[in-house]
């Protein structure tokens, strides 16, 4: 049973490292696309990368360390989402 733990929080951190790199492919090509008149662009998907990151690694027999919250700020979409919180709330205000 605990080898199928470890194998659920394996699976779990290496889907959220995909999505954490995935945001950073995603935001390269919104880059790329912003002047493009009919170019692609993604939505964000915040706090979702490193949420798995951080239950797998917690799931997986490791000793927890504070290091591992660096994850929610290099995430580039958890980092925008955060800095945007206050527009957001002024907006609301409004």
């Amino acid at each position: 049973m605990e080898s199928l733990s470890h194998i659920f929080g394996g699976a779990l951190l290496l889907f959220g490292s995909f999505i954490f790199v995935a945001n950073y492919v995603r935001q390269i090509a919104n880059f790329r696309n912003r002047n493009k008149k009919n170019g692609h662009w993604s939505s964000p998907a915040p706090f979702v990368g490193p949420l798995f990151v951080i239950v797998g690694y917690s799931t997986l027999p490791f000793e927890f360390s504070i290091w591992l919250f660096l994850v929610i700020v290099l995430d580039p979409d958890t980092v925008i989402t955060i800095l945007s919180l206050p527009y957001l709330i002024k907006g609301f205000r409004e």
